[in-house]
């Protein structure tokens, strides 16, 4: 932590569980809850955290993380990593711009990295604040609308059996059959976050406020020779136009173990009756579902930035990372909030397995840590980061090599919000 920040960041406890809600409360400004359900339930109580100028509250700003496992590029495929994924942040008005996220967040990073984190993930609410605190934007997804009854053309892939079923969308029998199936999706995803059995019951807990205008959310489950294999979640809101119906359906999770499971549930989405409108996640514009549909200009596709992630380990996380491409080369990371990471590393990668250890060698490449954030799960190029201004070359084709080494088959997935 910074020494010279007026601010106390503490461990919140039962006794100021309340004052945190309350920060909680006036940052998102949400209706009540009627259930009367604790707001903050599901995250783990010693992974929240406050601020103040005394340690005591009321509290000027607040913050969680999770305990959650990103699946990350390894040297045989995908692999589970663990990731302190940062969420509930928020700065009470009052405090704005007096140096409490500074504090939160320099607390937070120094926290996990003495935990022995080396990945640490977000998802933004607002664009221009992360990135000043070394986090880089690693994947990106889609939102796809279409019209209900699309045409969905697959040549070559066959959902033959692949069964669709229509059930509830809350309570924790729902809750429990959706973290079975992410779970094990998840582990073969790079850029998946696969949440935590008791994150996800939280999210499929009872909440009026969610179904003003809608019906309750539904989950249309995939299954295979009586296994779930995947799901989607769904809502739908009744609308007529000159007495047609013209009823919307919004899907906000799509998730399936392979693409006959994919191509089963969008089927049956686009297939309901009495919609006009169907909205889609899709991971990015390579995503088979964009296609089936048409393809980019078919659908009407909105790019939005998905997980950010933040190298809190260099050298850790570049040495458990899988690599594609052998390569030698000497980094120079730019890294003003974790001084730990900062300076020249040399990566060495054999036959997929990667090691970076500190070295005194001139520079190949000189990048900051936002940069090796995005680039990490393949999600963005090294090069055109270069061309950007971002990453400087100082060896004529290091930044070539570093980007073949670093690059994917596929672009990562847009991780579920957290």
């Amino acid at each position: 932590m910074d020494e010279d920040s007026p601010y106390r960041v503490v461990a919140v406890t039962p006794e100021t569980s309340g004052a945190f809600d309350a920060v909680d409360d006036v940052v998102w400004f949400d209706e009540p809850d009627p259930t009367g359900a604790d707001p903050s339930g599901g995250l783990d109580p010693s992974r929240r955290f406050a601020a103040s100028r005394t340690g005591e509250p009321p509290f000027a700003g607040v913050f969680a993380w999770y305990d959650h496992r990103l699946t990350v590029p390894g040297p045989q495929g995908p692999a589970p990593a663990p990731c302190a994924g940062l969420a509930w942040v928020g700065v009470h008005p009052d405090a704005r711009r007096t140096g409490v996220l500074t504090a939160m967040l320099g607390h937070h990073l120094a926290d996990v990295h003495e935990q022995g984190y080396a990945l640490a993930a977000l998802h933004a609410s607002e664009l221009g604040i992360y990135g000043r605190f070394g986090y880089g934007q690693a994947s990106f997804g889609v939102h796809v609308e279409v019209g209900g009854g699309a045409e969905v053309t697959a040549p070559g892939v066959d959902p033959g059996d692949v069964r669709t079923t229509v059930v509830p969308g809350r309570g924790d029998d729902t809750a429990d059959r959706v973290h079975r199936v992410q779970a094990a999706v998840a582990a073969g995803q790079v850029g998946a976050v696969a949440l935590t059995e008791a994150h996800t019951r939280r999210r499929f807990q009872p909440d009026p406020r969610a179904e003003r205008g809608r019906e309750r959310p539904r989950l249309v489950v995939a299954t295979r020779d009586g296994a779930d294999v995947g799901y989607a979640v769904v809502q739908r809101a009744h609308k007529w136009e000159d007495m047609r119906p013209q009823g919307t359906l919004e899907c906000s999770e799509l998730v399936a173990a392979d693409p006959a499971v994919r191509l089963a549930l969008l089927r049956r989405l686009v297939s309901f009756d009495l919609i006009g409108t169907v909205t889609l996640p899709a991971d990015s514009v390579e995503d088979e579902l964009v296609w089936w549909l048409g393809g980019p200009r078919a659908v009407k596709a909105r790019v939005h930035d998905a997980l950010w992630l933040r190298l809190v380990d260099v050298g850790a996380a570049l040495g458990m990372r899988g690599y594609v491409a052998d390569l030698d080369l000497v980094l120079d990371v730019v890294d003003e909030r974790c001084p730990w990471n900062a300076g020249r590393r040399r990566l060495r990668t054999v036959d997929g397995h990667g090691g970076c250890e500190r070295t005194h060698a001139a520079a190949d490449v000189r990048l900051p840590v936002q940069a090796l954030g995005s680039a990490y799960l393949g999600g963005r190029s090294v090069a055109a980061m270069a061309r950007q201004g971002l990453v400087e070359e100082h060896r004529p084709g290091a930044v070539a090599a570093l980007g073949r080494a670093l690059a994917t088959d596929v672009p990562p997935v847009a991780a579920l919000s957290f």
